[in-house]
């Protein structure tokens, strides 16, 4: 809970509208709100002083908002959720060369065992 007195008017309304430089989402909405939030306690001195940096750093937070480094995709959201609960369904898959390795089904999650458990029954890879 935010404690001190509440920013004034312009300095929050300066606040959230050059955040409107930043593409309409979640990431304006974070920033808004966290950026609005600093000023609660400031003097109106100091309120002026962080609306005029966030005034000036606009263009560069939507740069860092935007840019393509900056998305990280991760393809534990794509997986099935069996296999993000290590319930793998595992078939007998070949190389090109004849190697036997174990791969799931749903995800393509290689086993990452030596495979001499298995592969010896299978007649390949354990030579």
């Amino acid at each position: 809970m935010t404690t001190g007195p509440r920013p004034s008017w312009w300095s929050a309304t300066a606040t959230r509208a050059v955040l409107h430089a930043i593409p309409p989402g979640p990431a304006r909405q974070r920033w808004q709100s966290e950026l609005v939030s600093e000023l609660y306690g400031l003097s109106p001195r100091e309120q002026a002083r962080h609306t005029l940096g966030v005034i000036s750093r606009a263009t560069a937070l939507r740069a860092a908002v935007t840019d393509r480094d900056r998305v990280i995709k991760e393809d534990v959201m794509k997986k099935p959720i069996r296999c993000r609960l290590h319930l793998h369904k595992f078939l007998v898959a070949s190389t090109e060369d004849g190697s036997r390795f174990l791969r799931c089904r749903r995800c393509g999650k290689e086993d990452t065992t030596d495979g001499a458990h298995w592969a010896s029954s299978l007649g390949g890879g354990a030579n």
